[in-house]
Parts: C-alpha cells; structure tokens; sequence
C-alpha cells in the first residue's frame, strides 16, 4: 500500500527547498507527503526582502485535526523547525499518529559550514533538538549540526573518517537508531557517512564534486533519503548512495543549464530517476 508522510517543515514560494522539495520527491518516490508547515515565507532564507510567517501558535490545533481523524502515518518527517514549542508538536505526531513500523526521520536543521542558524544561538534550543534526536529512527545532521548536537564547536569539527565513525556512535547514544551525515568533502568528492546501531554497521558513500553551492540540498538528501527507504528491501547504505547519487547528478545538471545557484538545483527534470528505481 501507499506510504504516508507527515512532513513538518517550512514552504518557500521560490528557491527549491524544504516542503517544495519534499512533496515532489516524495510523491515521485510513489508515496503521499503530507505538509504540515512550521513557517510561510516568500523565499527562502538566502534571498533578501523576503516575507516570513512562523506559524508556531497553529500547530497545535493542526496536530490536533490529524489526530482526530485517526491519521496513522509510516513516517514522520521533520526539517526547518523554529521553536521548542515546534519541536513539542513533532514528538506529538510521533508518539500519537504513527503506524506500525513508522519511520521517524528528524533533519536537525540548526547550521552550515561552521555557523549556526540565528534559531540555534541558544543552548535552549539545541537541547530541545537533542531531545527531538531521541524519539528518532533516523537523523541527518551536517558536520555543523552534529557538532552542535555534541557540544562542540562546528568551526573546529575534524571531518576524517575516525572521527567521523566517532561522531557517529555519540550521537547513536542519544538515542536514534540510524546516523547520516551530510556535506563530506573527501579528495574532490561530496558525500555522506551512516550508521546503524541495531547491526553496527557504517560506511561513506561519496561522489564528484560540484563547484557550485546551491542552498536546499540537504532537504533534498533528507527527502530522497527518506523516499527510498520507505521502499520495500532498500537498506540504510543503498538508501544513503542513492540519495548522494541524485544530489550529484542534480548539481551537475543545473550547473550545464547555468541558473543562478541561489535557486537551487534543478531536480524536477530528474524525478524521474526516482520514479523508474
């Protein structure tokens, strides 16, 4: 039967991220995305000018409406968060609309290359996402994000294998059972590290690298991710390399069509790379 998603996330009106990203590619992976947006903005936060709503105070009775009427979901989804109160609503759809063998799959949205989000410059908040991380199946931090999630300074996280594997095994102790990490840079290539503490297994994934930075494409990771591991038989490593495949082949793809990096890379042309898997 078809998969279910709630995906608790923003929605940008331009710039190829967060729940934009998600419903495409969760639908081309042949699974329902079901939105339940945390923030409205008018783009996304890379631009300048744009318009931001938090829609915080609506989650609650948004929540509620789902739980009403007996909503059960195979995975809960969460990126782009604002707020402790935000985080609450996510442990609620977890702990009361998930069905049998639910997949909880938290991106602990807080930093990138080496900077914290202005939401994450409290230790308030990177405590409640911590405590978020243990109520996951999977998480997808960045080495940013999963200094933070440790206590360490992102400016000063060594990226090398040992110390990735390391890494991977503190943050299994928090609870979740399967760790990713994105955005590895290793002799020219990009990629993604992960492990499972049920079978204490890991490995990288790696592919060329794409001399461009283009925002949005660890919700894209996050979203392939998800979309293939709710597919029956697909394991954590096929999973992790096929969504390090997309991403690559993504970039190459939009830097031959020479749009602005700041739109994001073009994956709609790709979908269907997605659909024939």
């Amino acid at each position: 039967m078809q998969k279910k998603i709630a995906a608790v996330h923003d929605i940008s009106g331009f710039g190829r991220c967060s729940l934009t990203t998600a419903i495409a590619v969760l639908s081309a992976c042949g699974h329902q995305c079901c939105p339940v947006p945390s923030a409205v903005l008018s783009a996304h936060t890379a631009y300048e000018g744009i318009t931001y709503r938090d829609l915080t105070e609506d989650l609650p009775a948004y929540v509620h409406s789902f739980e009403t009427l007996g909503l059960r979901f195979d995975a809960i989804y969460s990126g782009y968060l604002s707020s402790g109160r935000q985080i609450e609503q996510v442990v609620r759809l977890a702990e009361n609309c998930a069905a049998e063998r639910c997949i909880t799959l938290i991106d602990p949205v807080m930093g990138d290359n080496g900077k914290p989000y202005t939401v994450a410059q409290n230790a308030s908040f990177i405590g409640d996402m911590r405590e978020l991380c243990r109520h996951a199946d999977v998480i997808t931090p960045n080495t940013t994000e999963v200094a933070m999630l440790l206590g360490e300074n992102p400016r000063s996280f060594s990226e090398d294998r040992a110390g990735i594997e390391n890494a991977m095994r503190r943050l299994a102790a928090l609870g979740p059972r399967d760790i990713i990490v994105t955005g590895l840079h290793e002799n020219g290539r990009i990629g993604a590290a992960y492990f499972c503490a049920a079978t204490d297994q890991s490995g990288f994934c790696f592919a060329g690298e794409v001399p461009a930075y283009f925002p949005g494409t660890g919700d894209l990771f996050a979203s392939v991710l998800l979309g293939v591991l709710l597919r029956d038989g697909q394991s954590l490593q096929s999973s992790t390399c096929q969504a390090v495949e997309f991403i690559h082949d993504c970039a190459q793809y939009t830097l031959e069509q020479g749009t602005p990096p700041i739109d994001g890379v073009q994956f709609e042309c790709l979908l269907d790379h997605l659909i024939k898997q």
